[in-house]
């Protein structure tokens, strides 16, 4: 493995065709998420927005809103790279002669360089959450891919109604999601 260093002033500067500078001691995204990670470490930050908070959306058996949850604002930090969301997403579900598990995930996939937040239909075993259609177990944080874990819904057979006693909070749970902080 070489050194590498920066972040430096180049002692070259360049102006490319479509007037950007370049300079000889440029870095590059991978170097500030490695500098970032190594002062931050990955979770939900506590104090923006609602952190991503999963709650039940309210209303009685029979409304539109009785199935449905709302995830809120907020910004998170996934192994140096930071995202953020000041909207709010509301999602449905129907209702199911089974039994139902569905996780909040953000999934930061270093390949394509996105980070998304996702919702994961999943079986539960004790505190393992399975993917169903992958097959992996949440959190995969593994190779290109670094998830956290928010909520977990469970929607029992015949639920007409979400209720938050269904919606586990796993954001401060550091085997699931965790709050952003300094290392130091």
């Amino acid at each position: 493995m070489s050194l590498k260093s920066g972040i430096f002033n180049s002692t070259t500067v360049e102006t490319t065709e479509s007037g950007l500078v370049r300079g000889n001691k440029a870095v590059d995204a991978a170097y500030l998420a490695k500098l970032l990670s190594s002062l931050v470490k990955s979770g939900v930050m506590e104090g923006v927005g609602s952190g991503f908070r999963t709650i039940a959306a309210g209303g009685t058996s029979g409304e539109t809103t009785a199935m449905q949850v709302v995830t809120g604002s907020g910004a998170c930090m996934i192994e140096g790279h930071f995202a953020y969301d000041n909207a709010t997403e509301t999602r449905s579900f129907s209702v199911s002669s089974s039994d139902r598990v569905v996780a909040r995930v953000y999934r930061l996939n270093t390949d394509d360089g996105t980070l998304l937040p996702l919702w994961k239909e999943c079986t539960r075993s004790g505190n393992t959450l399975t993917t169903k259609a992958e097959n992996q177990v949440l959190p995969v944080r593994a190779g290109n891919t670094w998830d956290l874990v928010t909520a977990v819904v469970d929607l029992p057979a015949g639920t007409t109604a979400i209720t938050d006693a269904m919606i586990t909070d796993l954001r401060g749970d550091e085997n699931f999601c965790g709050f952003a902080a300094t290392k130091l």
